[in-house]
């Protein structure tokens, strides 16, 4: 006999022995005593933060809960509404005519340009003259109310703080900006 025969041999005896074995009841709390002993799984806090999220959540609303959070949100944008809409103060829409002045009476420079923080730094918004009669490079400008930093661009290349200018402030960057005073419709310098 081989070991392939003796193997089902063996299986057919035991199957026999279970079906002749005499039927006994299970004992009464017996379920009850074996998932006592079990204790539950916890996933981790990853796993329970990714089910959270996949699995859908229910929102239970009611109106007396939705009604304030609608009002004070319509009001809200109401009251923003309003304000975009407004037209800003006279003062605020005043512009004082101001001038800067370089001089440069042997006209060294090529040309001149005011950069500053009231046209972003760009030399091509604010391109200066040069007035023979004064000896001067000049600009005249509009500006709203408030403190101005600005420089003086050379030829392109050369920034240079306005010697006129009763007030400077170190840029952070090795530079002195001079600092010009508009309040109303005029510059002020002290």
């Amino acid at each position: 006999m081989t070991d392939e025969q003796k193997e089902i041999l063996m299986e057919d005896a035991i199957v026999e022995s279970i079906r002749r074995a005499p039927e006994v009841d299970v004992p009464e709390g017996f379920s009850a005593r074996v998932m006592e002993g079990l204790s539950p799984k916890t996933p981790s806090v990853w796993t329970r933060m990714y089910l959270w999220l996949v699995r859908p959540q229910v929102l239970t609303v009611r109106p007396l809960q939705v009604i304030p959070v609608a009002t004070l949100t319509v009001a809200l944008l109401a009251f923003a509404f309003i304000q975009m809409n407004t037209a800003p103060s006279e003062d605020a829409l005043r512009l004082a005519n101001v001038r800067f002045v370089m001089y440069d009476g042997e006209m060294s420079a090529q040309n001149v340009s005011v950069v500053g923080s009231f046209n972003g730094w760009k030399a091509d918004r604010s391109v200066m003259w040069y007035s023979v009669e004064a000896g001067a490079w000049m600009l005249e400008a509009e500006l709203p109310p408030g403190d101005h930093e600005y420089l003086f661009l050379v030829n392109g290349e050369r920034l240079v703080p306005d010697p006129l200018a009763p007030l400077t402030r170190d840029d952070g960057f090795g530079n002195r900006n001079s600092i010009m005073f508009v309040v109303g419709e005029n510059e002020q310098a002290l």
